[in-house]
């Protein structure tokens, strides 16, 4: 028998605060306001991709999250954070996939732009079998120097001898 309940206390959507999280098994525990203050069992976070595809994004303690908990209040979902005014979005730019780490690097991927920027990382790593970078390569930024490898030809004709910055390669 399906059960009715009227009151917004009984809902099965839920607002709360991430209380902890349990990162190895994608879950967390949230204390729900409008339930004096109740902590629930555990929730799995829902992520974009699982199997084979994999996506990861646990919330932070302290994120208020919605979610979704079956009427026993024995098991549900986190599906996802939200923003207020205490915690406002990283951008109020609609064509722009932005995340901001606490640490306060970003990542900025421009969806009609094609621009991916990553700003204030400690370092950036790539790891493949190759790298390929093909278009126009900029070392240093505007007014930077012109970046040849050995034996290249400039546009004046002159090959390079040598390079006017290092790479390294671990």
């Amino acid at each position: 028998m399906r059960r009715v309940y009227t009151s917004e206390k009984n809902s099965p959507f839920k607002r709360g605060i991430v209380k902890e999280v349990d990162p190895a098994r994608g879950r967390a525990k949230v204390v729900f306001a409008d339930e004096d203050g109740n902590v629930s069992f555990w929730l799995n976070v829902n992520q974009p991709a699982a199997a084979g595809n994999k996506a990861y994004w646990m919330p932070d303690v302290g994120a208020q999250v919605n979610c979704l908990v079956d009427w026993d209040g024995e098991d549900g979902a986190i599906l996802g954070a939200l923003y207020s005014e205490s915690d406002p979005p990283p951008t109020s730019d609609g064509d722009a996939i932005h995340i901001r780490t606490s640490s306060g690097m970003e990542i900025i991927v421009s969806k009609g732009g094609g621009t991916l920027t990553v700003l204030n990382a400690q370092e950036v790593r790539i790891q493949a079998t190759k790298i390929v970078l093909e278009g126009e390569v900029h070392l240093g930024g505007d007014g930077g120097q012109l970046v040849h490898r050995k034996g290249d030809v400039d546009s004046d004709g002159d090959a390079a001898v040598g390079s006017a910055s290092k790479v390294y390669a671990v």
